[in-house]
């Protein structure tokens, strides 16, 4: 009976820490460590993508993400700016980074991230999103 205890407490609580830790690659592992509420574990993941691949656009986007959520609305920021730097068509990182900065009470720089963020989605032919922006966009005129 206890073997079989052992058995499953290792398969639901060691098992997944180990494939979480050590199979996958950092940015996928810093999006499960998000979901699973590890936000700090995230950022180390993200900190080390990034300084792998300097370049890697998602990596930011998703590090910006994970500050958002914990309040850092300065640091998110910096992250979508530094997404967008990579690629400017990401209409998501425009998107959270008008969100971003009308939290941080600047709804004109809201404003002018949002209508790129609606422009692209446009573009994009994703209209759902793009009616949901321009919802927000009217929302900060307001």
């Amino acid at each position: 009976m206890l073997s079989g205890i052992l058995f499953i407490i290792i398969i639901l609580v060691v098992l997944p820490k180990f494939i979480i830790t050590t199979y996958l690659p950092l940015p996928n592992r810093g999006i499960v460590r998000a979901d699973l509420g590890d936000n700090q574990g995230a950022i180390v993941d993200y900190n080390t993508a990034i300084k792998i691949n300097p370049n890697y656009a998602q990596a930011y986007y998703n590090r910006g993400v994970v500050r958002a959520d914990l309040g850092d609305n300065q640091g998110a920021i910096v992250d979508y700016t530094s997404a967008l730097k990579i690629n400017p068509n990401d209409a998501l990182a425009y998107n959270n980074r008008g969100v971003a900065r009308s939290d941080l009470g600047d709804n004109q720089g809201a404003i002018v991230d949002l209508q790129k963020a609606a422009e692209l989605l446009r573009q994009q032919g994703r209209t759902a999103d793009y009616q949901k922006v321009l919802g927000l966009i009217r929302k900060y005129q307001q």
